[in-house]
């Protein structure tokens, strides 16, 4: 058997070539046993965002630069400090993007939300620092405590199974950072009959889900007879989101957790998993899907 050795010549300076707001072009070596090359590879940009609620520092985000804004409302509606998009007064963006490679954290990204004091459902705590993958430490008791409180949802949305099913196609078609990088999820709002509403991407498939949420309630969208699709593993944190703002049905490319499936059941919530190609599993409420 060949014994392969890569023999390093030069030494190659690890910095990005090009940055943009959401992605860095990052130089790399590539090895396999045909060989060794350099050459440019694109990446997914990961900032932290401070979201501040009426002056009170209550989350630090890893995710994906872009719709701050919508990220921030979002976040303060899935995680119940806000009921409604009325109840915000105003949501200011502080600080740049684009930071240097030498110290990555040092970031002046903030979010001010103001809200009325009146209309706060819960008070805001001390900063937690939010994972871009797994969510924040804790949130599995948090989450099942909110979800005790949760009405079911109200909506006799019905879907037709084809327009279920070409929904993760359109997915596809639409994520313009996970065609350059491979490493973002996203999150989109569809209609009744599979139109796309907006999509957007991010490291976190829970920030990509509130940036989505957000952009609906800073356009008083109703979202009783929407259809949400993520990517990434269906958490019972995907359940609880949708459910407090009303959303019917919740679709994922990925499994359903137990506890996904438990709390949708209870909520009212038709939950469905693997919808990919021309296939799907639906694990509550199977009565929203079907042929009209």
């Amino acid at each position: 058997m060949t014994n392969h050795r890569f023999t390093v010549k030069t030494r190659m300076p690890e910095q990005p070539s090009v940055r943009t707001e959401r992605t860095i072009t990052w130089r790399v070596r590539r090895a396999s046993r045909q060989g060794v090359s350099e050459g440019a590879i694109v990446v997914a940009g990961e900032e932290p965002l401070e979201v501040r609620l009426n002056g009170q520092p209550i989350a630090v985000l890893m995710r994906l630069p872009g719709d701050e804004k919508e990220l921030a409302a979002g976040f303060c509606l899935s995680e119940g400090y806000v009921r409604r998009s009325d109840d915000l007064l105003l949501i200011h963006h502080c600080g740049r993007t684009a930071l240097g490679p030498d110290d990555p954290l040092e970031s002046s990204n903030r979010v001010e939300v103001t809200a009325r004091p009146e209309a706060l459902t819960r008070p805001p705590e001390m900063t937690r620092l939010i994972l871009s993958g797994c969510g924040s430490t804790g949130s599995t008791a948090a989450a099942a405590q909110f979800a005790t409180g949760l009405p079911p949802v109200q909506s006799d949305l019905h879907l037709r199974q084809e327009v279920l099913l070409g929904l993760a196609q359109a997915l596809v078609a639409a994520q313009g950072v996970h065609k350059q990088t491979g490493g973002v999820h996203a999150a989109a709002l569809f209609t009744r009959t599979g139109e796309l509403l907006v999509l957007r991407e991010d490291i976190g498939r829970h920030n990509a889900v509130d940036k989505v949420l957000g952009y609906a309630l800073l356009r008083h969208l109703p979202l009783s007879d929407k259809v949400l699709l993520t990517t990434g593993r269906a958490s019972h944190e995907m359940v609880v989101k949708a459910v407090r703002v009303g959303l019917p049905v919740v679709a994922s490319v990925s499994s359903p957790t137990s506890l996904a499936v438990q709390l949708a059941s209870r909520l009212n919530c038709t939950l469905v998993g693997y919808l990919r190609g021309q296939r799907m599993v639906i694990y509550t409420h199977w009565w929203r899907v079907g042929d009209e």
